[in-house]
C-alpha cells in the first residue's frame, strides 16, 4: 500500500525496510514504523506534538475518559470491515482509537496509520504492532490510489483531494470533531464569555454525508493532572492567555461535558 514519496512508485517490503523500483530505500525503525515524509512536506523542523504533550495525552486516554467516543467509532466502523478490508487512520496520534478498533475487529483486515509527528508514530507503532505505521503528512499521503475501504480522521487536518485519491469507490470516511458543548464547563472557568464550537463538517466534494452521530456525556476529571492533560490536548490552549488557562489549575477535580460529532461520508 505504501508508495515512495520521491517517485510515487509502489514500495516493496524487504528485510528491514522498503524499496521502490528506482532503488529509493526507507528503513523500518526499531519501533516498527517507516519515515516517508520529505523535508519539503514538513511545516517545521519537528512537526507534530512534542513528546511531553503526547505522554500526557496517552495517560489521559488510558484512563477511559474518551472511551465513549472510541466505542462509537467501533460501533460505526467494525460493521464496514469485511474479510481482507483495508483501513487507514489519518493522523493517528498515540494510537489509542486504532488500538481499540483493532481489538474489536473480528475479521482479517490490514490497518495502516500515519501522523506527521515522529514521536506520535513511535507511540502508535508500539501500541499497534499489527498496523503498518509511517511518518507522513495527510496532505502528501504515501499510499496507493484507490487502496482503502475506509479511513478515520479524529481531530485532525484533512485533505479532500488525498482522501478521494486513496479511498475506493463507495468507500467511507469517518470524521470526528468537537461538538458545540465540548468542555463547556472548562470554558466557563477560563473565559469571561464562553462560546460554543461551530459544528462544521468536512468539505469532501467526492463524498456524500450519509450519517451524523453525536457522543455527549458528563465526565468527572479526578485530578489536577487529568485537568491539565485534557486542556493541553485541545486547540484552546494555543489561543488562550496563560493567566486564563491557569484558572483551571486550582481545581483538584472538575465535571465537564464531552461532546463529539461523528460524521460518516461515503464516496460516490
Amino acid at each position: 500500500m505504501f508508495i515512495c514519496p520521491k517517485c510515487l512508485q509502489p514500495l516493496k517490503k524487504v528485510e528491514q525496510g522498503y524499496t521502490c523500483c528506482n532503488r529509493h530505500q526507507y528503513d523500518i525503525s526499531k519501533e516498527g514504523y517507516v519515515n516517508l515524509i520529505l523535508a519539503n512536506q514538513k511545516n517545521s523542523k519537528q512537526p507534530g506534538d512534542p513528546k511531553e504533550s503526547l505522554q500526557s495525552r496517552r495517560m489521559f486516554l488510558s484512563k477511559g475518559y474518551y472511551e465513549a467516543l472510541s466505542d462509537e467509532l467501533n460501533h460505526v466502523i467494525v460493521p464496514l470491515l469485511k474479510e481482507n478490508s483495508t483501513f487507514f487512520d489519518a493522523g493517528c496520534g498515540t494510537g489509542y482509537y486504532l488500538k481499540r478498533l483493532i481489538d474489536a475487529t473480528r475479521v482479517s483486515c490490514s490497518f495502516y496509520a500515519v501522523d506527521i509527528g515522529k514521536e506520535a508514530v513511535k507511540m502508535c507503532s508500539k501500541l499497534n504492532p499489527k498496523a503498518h505505521t509511517a511518518v507522513a503528512s495527510v496532505f502528501h499521503l504515501p499510499l496507493q490510489d484507490q487502496s482503502f475501504d475506509a479511513l478515520m480522521s479524529v481531530f485532525c487536518p484533512y485533505s479532500a483531494q488525498e482522501f478521494s485519491r486513496i479511498i475506493k469507490d463507495h468507500g467511507y470516511v469517518i470524521a470526528v470533531m468537537p461538538g458545540k458543548r465540548h468542555l463547556y464547563e472548562m470554558k466557563e472557568i477560563v473565559y469571561e464569555q464562553p462560546y460554543e464550537n461551530e459544528e462544521a463538517g468536512y468539505q469532501l466534494p467526492d463524498f456524500d454525508l450519509i450519517e451524523s452521530r453525536k457522543v455527549t456525556k458528563k465526565i468527572v476529571l479526578q485530578s489536577k493532572e487529568d485537568i491539565q492533560a485534557l486542556w493541553t490536548m485541545t486547540p484552546y490552549v494555543h489561543k488562550t492567555r496563560l493567566e486564563d488557562t491557569q484558572k483551571l489549575w486550582s481545581y483538584d477535580s472538575l465535571e465537564t461535558t464531552i461532546d463529539f460529532l461523528v460524521l460518516i461520508y461515503q464516496k460516490k
